[in-house]
């Protein structure tokens, strides 16, 4: 009997994190775009997150609009497991800063006080950009970023056997540890990912969603 209590009581508790806890979703700029606004809900003590990839010594921008004054986000570094370079319930609901390191940041809208207990959803809009520099802007043209997109489409292409004139890019971040290309695959829940070297040559190529949805 206790046995099964116990097995009852982790059934629950896992319960209960599948019902709160939601995938992350990408945040991905159109074609020549520096900005993009993502509109969605959260509810009780359940948290939303938004993954965007930069590259150190970009700047973040980040506004949030709420249907309720107690919806804030957190802005977390690459590899972060909670650490925060921004808490918006300290800080308020604007973000503008210099980013630290290449990789992917995660954007976290949760809930605080009576917003949180209510268990009501609470609409929200984000609005996240990141200016072009004169950096940035001559690297997204140069030939070894051209070359690293055309090489990551023929390496994805080849990874998943389909034709390269399917795919397309959606952004690409040159940094010192190389270029970040996010390529759109039709059909596909989320973006794939290439990292090629600063003479274009692809080193990784991955799915930045969950491997049972390509």
């Amino acid at each position: 009997m206790k046995k099964l209590l116990v097995c009852l009581l982790a059934g629950a508790l896992l319960t209960g994190t599948a019902l709160t806890a939601e995938a992350a979703k990408q945040i991905s700029f159109g074609k020549g775009k520096t900005s993009a606004s993502v509109s969605g809900k959260v509810t009780g003590g359940g948290d939303m997150d938004y993954t965007l990839r930069a590259g150190a010594g970009q700047t973040l921008i980040v506004d949030m609009k709420a249907s309720k004054g107690a919806a804030f986000f957190n802005v977390l570094p690459p590899g972060s497991t909670g650490e925060a370079i921004f808490v918006g319930s300290n800080d308020g609901n604007h973000f503008k800063g210099e980013l630290p390191a290449d990789g992917d940041y995660t954007i976290r809208v949760y809930l605080m006080g009576g917003a949180k207990d209510s268990n009501k959803p609470v609409n929200y809009t984000l609005k996240v950009a990141i200016p072009a520099s004169g950096k940035t802007a001559a690297a997204t043209g140069s030939s070894s970023v051209k070359t690293a997109e055309k090489n990551c489409l023929t390496a994805v292409a080849k990874e998943l056997s389909t034709s390269k004139s399917k795919l397309s890019v959606i952004h690409s971040d040159e940094a010192q540890s190389g270029i970040g290309v996010d390529i759109k695959v039709p059909d596909a829940t989320a973006p794939w990912f290439c990292l090629a070297d600063r003479k274009g040559k692809v080193q990784e190529v991955r799915f930045k969603g969950s491997e049972g949805d390509q």
